[in-house]
């Protein structure tokens, strides 16, 4: 074998085509043991990297080390090799800072929200029909989520916890007494916190809604930049084939039902900070109750 062969081997073998050096996805890890939001989000991305894998060439995807979001925030814009694909919603200012692939990655079901609650809260809660009487109950979050504006902006009194599932600890003593969490959160937070919590609920009669359409995000740099058309390309060709809403499904069609939510109260508060660029008029890439 020639020393030209030899080379064409060897590269085929490392990089699975010529010509192709593996492209390295450094996304954020879960946050604790118990942290288990973004599973969907994961495969999603995966899915969207094998299908342009002839393409662009072979890709390894592994996890940062443990990172708040104010922490993958700093990383991702200083174009730190410590973490360079997020999931975060969007906003007038990311969009400057950062290469988003404009696609909702779980059709804005994050945006819908039901209440993780202590027992006790239950029957107050049960009263509400508008907004001003769920702005008499305190809202926690974690510190850095951008949810935290947007909650404010509508006049809700937010408390903030650093650690993640320190929110679960003060939720259960009454520093809070409601936790909007994500449709596509809430079940997974109830199983893994309800044994520690046991008076830890899921309200059953408010649906807060507020549109976030969450997006993956690649850093400001021509390696971000073809990151990130890589995965609207993959993204693409799954709404196209059907593997996108087959994927939303296996993981959220129970979960819409375990939940109810067009048997709820919905109670809609804007986002502010959303730029013009959201593909509001794509009407495949959004959920909404009403179709159930």
């Amino acid at each position: 074998m020639n020393l030209l062969k030899a080379l064409i081997l060897i590269s085929i073998l490392t990089f699975g085509h010529i010509g192709f050096a593996e492209m390295r996805f450094v996304y954020h890890a879960p946050e604790s043991d118990h942290d288990f939001r973004y599973k969907y989000h994961w495969e999603v991305l995966k899915t969207a990297l094998d299908l342009t894998t002839k393409k662009f060439g072979p890709y390894s995807l592994t996890p940062s080390e443990i990172l708040t979001e104010d922490q993958q925030l700093a990383e991702m814009k200083k174009g730190s090799a410590k973490l360079n694909v997020m999931i975060r919603e969007t906003n007038k200012v990311f969009e400057t800072e950062l290469n988003a692939v404009k696609i909702p990655i779980d059709r804005n079901l994050i945006g819908y929200r039901v209440l993780l609650i202590d027992r006790k809260n239950q029957a107050q809660l049960s009263k509400v029909d508008s907004l001003a009487k769920l702005l008499t109950f305190k809202v926690g979050q974690g510190a850095g989520w951008g949810d935290i504006s947007i909650l404010k902006n509508s006049g809700f009194n937010v408390i903030t916890e650093e650690k993640y599932d320190d929110l679960f600890k003060s939720l259960s003593t009454g520093k809070f007494q409601i936790f909007p969490r994500g449709v596509v959160e809430v079940l997974e937070e109830y199983r893994q916190f309800k044994k520690k919590y046991p008076n830890l609920v899921i309200d059953d009669h408010v649906l807060l809604y507020y549109p976030l359409p969450t997006y993956f995000w690649f850093q400001d740099s021509s390696d971000g930049r073809l990151m990130a058309r890589r995965v609207e390309e993959g993204l693409r060709f799954m709404i196209k084939s059907g593997s996108y809403r087959n994927i939303f499904d296996k993981h959220y069609a129970k979960v819409i039902r375990e939940l109810d939510l067009n048997k709820r109260v919905l109670i809609k508060i804007p986002n502010p900070y959303l730029p013009s660029s959201v593909p509001f008029d794509r009407k495949e890439l959004w959920f909404s109750p009403e179709d159930l």
